[in-house]
């Protein structure tokens, strides 16, 4: 590979994205083939794939996040980084997004070259945004092992995902508009993993659905502990830690044929990163720091003129 090889950047669709395949992850892939917003770029080196940028934006969205970008070893510090970017940038900007964001591990192999990367193109310097903690059996005999027996208040049981009734599931999405539920929280935020109906608990109330602990299953060997969610009258009672441990109880039964778990904490929930270094930090097997980033790709000039603020 010579410095004077073109590099061809392009939006791919159907087959196309297939060469590209290998340089994301098989979720991000499987994201692309059935999540609308969802958009790959492609670099090559005289038709040779190189390269790989993905992104995703709502329609009509004037933000947009990156959610992966890769270049072949072989390839590097040949200008296919800035190449993807640039044709991030474009594409977006032809779009009317006027922000795009990323985010990555802060231990990653490839953290310090992204971030290199990101600001000679003009992002913003990254600042933590949540941390992702990961473990397994040790940490869920940890939790299980050191919590008491969960007595709940009169009137409240546990219930399982798997148990409710199709208009107990409608009574679940309506609850995100009686609650203002934010998506993050809320079992319709997910659309590309599947529920863990054996492992999520649902919190009753005299019958009534008042809060839940979501798993998503990542892959045949790994849970996500997406969302835990408690309506608001019922706040400092207890019940949150009540059925984190319950849900932890219910996958340890199955930890020899799902061994693996994960969950993200943000930034400003002190109150949890308080409770995760007095309770779980012994049990836990990896931590990392989420970084976040972003960019202005368009803004207003003092004429009323749209412009854009990426460089070639």
């Amino acid at each position: 590979m010579n410095a004077e090889d073109v590099i061809e950047c392009r939006v791919l669709t159907g087959f196309h994205c297939l060469p590209f395949a290998q340089y994301t992850t098989p979720h991000t892939n499987r994201r692309c083939e059935h999540e609308a917003g969802m958009t790959m770029i492609g670099a090559s080196i005289e038709g040779r794939p190189v390269g790989l940028a993905v992104f995703s934006c709502q329609n009509d969205s004037e933000k947009a996040s990156l959610e992966s970008i890769f270049v072949h070893p072989d390839a590097r510090r040949r200008g296919v980084g800035r190449g993807l970017l640039q044709a991030v940038d474009s594409t977006l900007i032809e779009r009317g997004v006027a922000e795009v964001t990323g985010t990555w591990y802060h231990d990653a192999r490839s953290a310090a070259m992204v971030e290199c990367l990101l600001a000679d193109f003009g992002w913003s310097d990254p600042v933590p945004s949540s941390t992702v903690h990961r473990g397994g059996r040790r940490l869920l005999d940890h939790l299980v092992g050191n919590s008491r027996v969960t007595r709940l208040p009169a009137g409240f049981i546990f219930d399982s995902w798997a148990d409710l009734s199709s208009d107990e599931i409608v009574q679940v999405r309506d609850l995100r508009e009686v609650h203002e539920i934010g998506m993050g929280l809320h079992p319709d935020g997910e659309t590309m993993l599947s529920v863990s109906s054996e492992t999520t608990v649902v919190l009753r109330r005299e019958g009534e659905i008042a809060g839940w602990m979501m798993h998503h299953e990542l892959d045949r060997e790994t849970l996500r502990y997406s969302s835990l969610w408690l309506r608001p009258d019922l706040a400092g009672r207890g019940l949150g830690i009540s059925l984190g441990i319950e849900s932890a109880r219910r996958h340890l039964g199955l930890v020899e044929r799902i061994p693996r778990l994960f969950f993200l904490v943000a930034e400003g929930n002190d109150a949890m990163h308080r409770l995760i270094a007095r309770r779980l930090q012994p049990g836990i097997d990896r931590s990392s720091i989420l970084m976040r980033s972003s960019k202005a790709l368009i803004h207003a000039s003092s004429d009323g003129q749209v412009e854009d603020t990426h460089r070639p």
